[in-house]
């Protein structure tokens, strides 16, 4: 799944993040953040769905742009006939050759040789000759050889200007589409269709200048598509119109990126409002600058008949202990999850949220590196050693550990995941899950104890998947093993042991 999303969805974002708190890629794999966005994706084209990737891959920092966000969720989700009118109009870019606008549009487009007029004169030539044959029939030797060597110019410089020529068809149809959307009514006031109002004059201009590379080749008819073809072969058409359009492009080219922008934000505003009509519960949270998160009935959007669970910690963090399969890591993806969709997408899947202006930081799917020789630890020792850089900086942090140093014997993982916690929670919220009970006393002073727990009925084991406040009290692993039919031998033999190393 991973190779279907990053070529093409990354493109718009790979553009404009440079500089922006943006999910780290670690982060965005633990949480499985590419099913999440597949799950939000109801766009209608590319552009809108690259702009709605980026949204959910940045921290958006201003007020404003949250409030806006959410405003026009709430435009859509209860405007069912606006809705629908502008996906009608969206749909013409739903194309994949439109993810290569971005690209296109937001990087400079290639220098006019200092020799074009050489090509100018290549093109114009051979058809000066067809045309003077009717007087001179001679001409026809010098026109074939010019003939030939706009063949070769074709094969060499038509090639480097291939890609922006297919892009030209593109750029069209984001200006119909553009044209479409400005003309609808707009009681909303939405921003998006006012900045395409803006930019109709551009739009004439280009689609003027444009004309013939413009044209949606792909609905002309063979026998028009075979003229083009032999046109550009001994005339050159394609490159000399190119050529001439530079200049408007490179004066229009802001106007262009606006168009792309407003056309990808409200497909991008469109899909998550589809996206929230279809959750059982979504709330738009208030957000904090404090070390504060506290919400009811949060879940994870990615299970069918997921389990609600509340959360509050008010400057202390949280760790989290239980039983494997109980529901530990699924929670910390839930936090983690949620905390990303308030500060990109103004949305908490929970009755009630608040959430920290906090970037998420998780040390959850840690993998062998084994190409590399490096074993798990090591590789868990790199991401916590990057935790504790990123501790140093201004910026507030949620920093979510899953079974923090699994990889090491008991005394030393103890001993180093104390210290590592109360440096991390000293000014940032972690969230950590652990099998070490011995931590529960060990990290008291600075962080809040729950625990989930399976219960143990008619000899079988079952799990709510809700959280408990306070720390774990119950020690059912040896019971579990007799109830999975380990001889009694052992089971004997283990109480004895577990009560032998827990007395005092």
């Amino acid at each position: 799944m991973r190779e279907r999303f990053s070529f093409q969805l990354s493109r718009y974002h790979d553009l404009v993040a440079d500089g922006r708190p943006t999910v780290d890629e670690t982060t965005w794999q633990d949480l499985a953040m590419d099913e999440v966005f597949a799950k939000v994706d109801r766009t209608s084209g590319f552009p809108g769905r690259q702009i709605l990737y980026h949204q959910m891959r940045t921290y958006e920092t201003e007020d404003r742009v949250l409030a806006e966000r959410a405003r026009q969720h709430t435009v859509f989700r209860s405007d069912s006939g606006f809705r629908e009118a502008v996906q009608a109009r969206l749909a013409g870019l739903g194309d994949s050759d439109a993810a290569w606008l971005a690209p296109l549009l937001m990087n400079d487009f290639m220098e006019k040789p200092q020799w074009a007029w050489a090509l100018h004169f290549c093109g114009l030539a051979p058809l000066a000759c067809f045309i003077g044959m009717a007087w001179w029939p001679v001409l026809l030797i010098p026109g074939v050889c010019l003939g030939l060597v706009n063949l070769v110019i074709n094969e060499t410089y038509g090639r480097r200007i291939t890609p922006y020529l297919g892009g030209l068809s593109q750029i069209h149809r984001l200006m119909r589409v553009a044209e479409g959307l400005s003309t609808l009514p707009d009681a909303h006031r939405l921003p998006q269709l006012e900045a395409l109002r803006r930019t109709t004059p551009e739009r004439d201009h280009l689609r003027k200048r444009l004309g013939w590379l413009a044209m949606d080749r792909e609905k002309l008819g063979d026998l028009v598509m075979s003229a083009i073809t032999y046109a550009n072969l001994f005339f050159l058409v394609d490159i000399q119109i190119y050529l001439g359009s530079l200049l408007s492009l490179r004066r229009h080219q802001a106007a262009l990126v606006d168009m792309l922008e407003a056309v990808g934000t409200l497909d991008a505003a469109i899909s998550v409002a589809s996206y929230m009509d279809g959750l059982p519960v979504v709330v738009t949270p208030a957000l904090t600058q404090k070390r504060h998160i506290e919400a009811v009935g949060l879940y994870h959007p990615l299970l069918a008949d997921a389990v609600g669970n509340p959360i509050r910690c008010d400057g202390r963090s949280i760790l989290i202990t239980g039983s494997n399969m109980a529901g530990k890591t699924t929670f910390l993806r839930t936090v983690g999850i949620n905390v990303i969709l308030a500060q990109t997408l103004n949305l908490c899947l929970a009755k009630q949220a608040t959430m920290p202006r906090a970037r998420v930081r998780s040390s959850i799917r840690q993998e062998d590196r084994l190409a590399r020789g490096e074993s798990l630890y090591a590789v868990e020792l790199e991401r916590i050693r990057d935790m504790i850089q990123d501790a140093e900086g201004e910026a507030l942090h949620l920093f979510l550990l899953d079974e923090i140093f699994r990889g090491t014997n008991t005394l030393e993982r103890i001993s180093a995941a104390t210290a590592v916690l109360h440096h991390l929670g000293e000014s940032h919220l972690v969230m950590v899950t652990t099998h070490d009970l011995e931590l529960q006393d060990l990290l008291e002073d600075g962080y809040d104890m729950y625990h989930f727990s399976e219960q143990i009925v008619e000899g079988g084991v079952g799990f709510d998947y809700r959280i408990k406040s306070g720390p774990t009290t119950g020690r059912n692993a040896i019971q579990l093993l007799e109830i999975r039919g380990y001889p009694e031998s052992i089971t004997r033999e283990a109480r004895r042991m577990a009560d032998r190393l827990a007395a005092p």
